[in-house]
């Protein structure tokens, strides 16, 4: 009975552990974006989700999110945003910024570092200023236990990242 009692503590508090590091929702936040000199986008961003449907992984511009994920033979089998990394081996690092020079958009910049020993796939799409929509982009993928960066030379007001694979194949996308 003490060991019964002792093991469903212990995972209890491994449990409460995770869940103080679980980061779920951003702040809310006014988004300002450079259009050029005499210009720019302006968007009151509410209290949301970072990570939407299954695995979605939404980002505007100026956030950094750690994603940790869980993961058997390759396969993901969940995605969690955490307030720090506290398991880089096994923690994704995004960034999403903009690139300003003389207070004109220079263009958009995804990082994304990859901690594992497989090649990291994912899918986007972005959400053009100038269209109002969201368009299919391509991106390739983050070879193992290196980052990678995507640039755009339009604005974007936020991006989805999604189909999160890992994959020993570095053709595989």
């Amino acid at each position: 009975m003490n060991l019964f009692l002792a093991l469903i503590l212990c995972s209890f508090s491994i449990l409460l552990n995770a869940q103080d590091n679980a980061r779920l929702n951003r702040d809310r936040f006014k988004l300002v974006l450079a259009v050029d000199s005499n210009a720019s986008y302006d968007l009151d961003v509410k209290s949301s989700a970072y990570l939407n449907g299954p695995n979605v992984l939404q980002l505007y511009p100026g956030e950094k999110v750690y994603l940790e994920i869980e993961e058997v033979n390759g396969v993901i089998s969940n995605i969690t945003s955490v307030k720090e990394n506290k398991n880089p081996d096994r923690t994704i690092e995004v960034s999403f910024y903009q690139d300003v020079k003389s207070g004109k958009n220079a263009g958009m910049i995804l990082k994304i570092n990859n901690p594992f020993k497989m090649n990291l796939t994912y899918s986007a799409k972005i959400f053009l200023m100038k269209e109002s929509k969201w368009v299919e982009t391509s991106v390739m993928p983050v070879r193992a236990g290196l980052s990678s960066f995507e640039t755009w030379p339009d604005v974007i007001v936020t991006i989805a990242l999604k189909d999160w694979q890992l994959s020993k194949d570095s053709n595989k996308k």
